[in-house]
């Protein structure tokens, strides 16, 4: 068979014809790659860094006290020389009160139930970050955040109630140290802050907290030690809200509040701002402008977390600020309630409220 000859003409005609074939293979595979993308979860945005019209993608947040979760050996060692006081921040014990419920001692099909429960966070509810509390540090966390989490940021505290947090796996963050001073009588819970996604535009700067239990209703100049300590934790939970909305920066303030902020949000927060009346005023007063702070529970019936549940308010709850706000205007809020399966077994008078924000 002759070989076949190509003039000039010929090979600009095939070179074009290459050329036209190569560019629809590109144009093919790119919108191959984009629609897997947006078959994508919501949350696996990150993966491509943000969504299809380049706004920066949503958030699903979450809180959960796990009450006095530590591992079985910690809740042996500790309940064989607990003190009759509330143990200070530096101080490795459990509490014994005459007259009080002691701390929960949790088989190893509790700890399953509690990370079954964990488990649907991730798979059900496309939850980005669990704010955590009265949690005794990561080796405590990994009984219940098994996989797909890391457990990371918690306070420096001896004390085995420590908050901190979950993150899911793929969501990138930065621990941002202590905050130190909300612990304002040696006695109270440090806060843990961390940033999700740092350095990008989808940046969210999240505060965990759990404040000063005992002050659930009214005023806070009363004399009464758990809201004169409530009291003194206000503001430095607004110092640090206002320092984020200068930045200029996205964020959310988390956890159990140990207050009734429905109830708390009608009443203004005084005019002295290092002495306030009130909670959420006290931190949503623009000022700086910006300051403004919006609250997952707002408008939302009270679900309790299982048959056994006495609670009729929330105290777990999730605030976030305006620039949060106004970059994803769909959000839900939900409640994961625990399942009937599960009843009777050691889990925790507390079960997770979730917000999602989406764009």
């Amino acid at each position: 068979m002759m070989a076949a000859r190509f003039t000039p003409r010929g090979d600009r005609f095939l070179t074009s014809l290459f050329a036209c074939r190569l560019r629809a293979a590109v144009r093919l595979a790119a919108s191959t790659v984009f629609a897997l993308a947006a078959a994508l979860p919501v949350a696996h945005a990150g993966l491509f860094g943000s969504n299809r019209n380049g706004s920066p993608a949503g958030v699903t947040l979450a809180t959960w006290n796990i009450a006095w979760l530590m591992t079985p050996w910690t809740h042996e060692e500790l309940a064989a020389r607990c003190v009759r006081q509330q143990p200070g921040s530096r101080e490795r014990a459990l509490p014994c009160t005459p007259g009080r419920t002691p701390p929960p001692r949790r088989t190893t099909t509790d700890l399953d139930a509690l990370a079954r429960h964990a488990d649907l966070l991730r798979t059900r509810e496309d939850v980005d970050l669990v704010a955590l509390q009265e949690v005794d540090g990561p080796e405590a966390a990994r009984q219940v955040f098994r996989q797909g989490w890391r457990v990371d940021c918690f306070v420096q505290r001896a004390h085995p109630q420590k908050v901190g947090f979950a993150v899911r796996d793929g969501v990138p963050y930065r621990c941002n140290g202590d905050l130190t001073t909300l612990d304002v009588d040696g006695t109270s819970r440090a806060g843990a802050d961390i940033s999700l996604w740092p350095g990008t535009p989808r940046e969210v700067r999240v505060l965990a907290v759990h404040l000063k239990s005992g002050c659930f209703t009214g005023k806070l100049d009363r004399s009464f030690g758990p809201c004169q300590r409530l009291q003194q934790q206000v503001p430095v939970v607004e110092a640090w809200i206002d320092q984020r909305v200068r930045e200029g920066v996205a964020l959310a303030v988390l956890g159990d509040f140990n207050r009734h902020l429905a109830k708390d949000a009608r009443f203004p927060a005084g005019p002295d701002e290092t002495a306030p009346l009130n909670v959420i005023q006290a931190w949503s007063d623009q000022q700086p402008p910006g300051a403004e702070l919006l609250r997952a529970t707002d408008g939302q019936p009270y679900l309790p977390c299982d048959a056994e549940d006495t609670h009729n308010q929330y105290i777990d709850d999730i605030l976030i600020d305006r620039r949060l706000a106004d970059r994803n205007r769909n959000r839900r809020f939900a409640r994961l309630p625990y399942e009937a399966r599960d009843q009777g077994r050691t889990l925790s008078d507390h079960c997770p409220v979730i917000w999602s924000l989406r764009p």
